[in-house]
């Protein structure tokens, strides 16, 4: 069995990153294997097990799965008033996330984040989300929403937050991605 190492917290720096950064999801390896995902229905989750073998998004071509349609995601986003960080082992991007501020009264939205693979089990999920909850209290915002991939590690890592399943999802996250898992944080 392997072993991850666990790096301190002081060895991850997170940085709000200029719009143009959005390029930088390319740095960024999604691929693992997902053994168990989750379905809500009415704010009650249910698990069930699943065989997924999540490749790296696809360096060419404009696919749902690509690079591009990342870049093509984010940046509106981005460009709408979002904060992208990107959270740095050394000078090696570890992971990137988008707060958005104001996506609700009283309301952010934490619009994105990954992870590496090879830096997963490390705290850069941790201190992503920590950042994003430092800055939805400057915006004096009471909670936080969260529309999450159904694959188990994400969902329990969200949990592991203080976040909980939504009973009515956001509407038009919910069109956009009706197999998520959406999520609020009450701060």
């Amino acid at each position: 069995m392997q072993k991850h190492h666990v790096t301190p917290p002081d060895a991850v720096a997170i940085r709000r990153l200029p719009a143009e950064s959005t390029d930088r999801v390319a740095d960024i390896d999604r691929s693992e294997i997902v053994t168990y995902a989750y379905r809500c229905a009415d704010g009650v989750l249910e698990r069930f097990d699943v065989t997924w073998n999540v490749p790296p998004w696809s360096r060419s071509g404009p696919g749902t799965h690509s690079v591009q349609s990342q870049m093509d995601g984010i940046r509106p986003i981005v460009a709408g008033g979002g904060v992208l960080l990107g959270a740095f082992v050394g000078d090696t991007l570890a992971g990137l996330a988008i707060a958005v501020p104001e996506f609700e009264p009283g309301m952010t939205w934490l619009a994105y984040m990954h992870v590496s693979r090879r830096f997963r089990h490390r705290g850069i999920g941790r201190a992503l989300w920590a950042e994003a909850e430092s800055i939805t209290r400057e915006w004096g915002a009471r909670s936080i929403y969260v529309s999450a991939t159904p694959s188990g590690p994400t969902v329990d890592f969200y949990l592991s937050c203080g976040c909980r399943p939504v009973e009515a999802p956001h509407p038009a996250l919910f069109a956009d991605e009706p197999d998520d898992i959406h999520l609020v944080r009450e701060l």
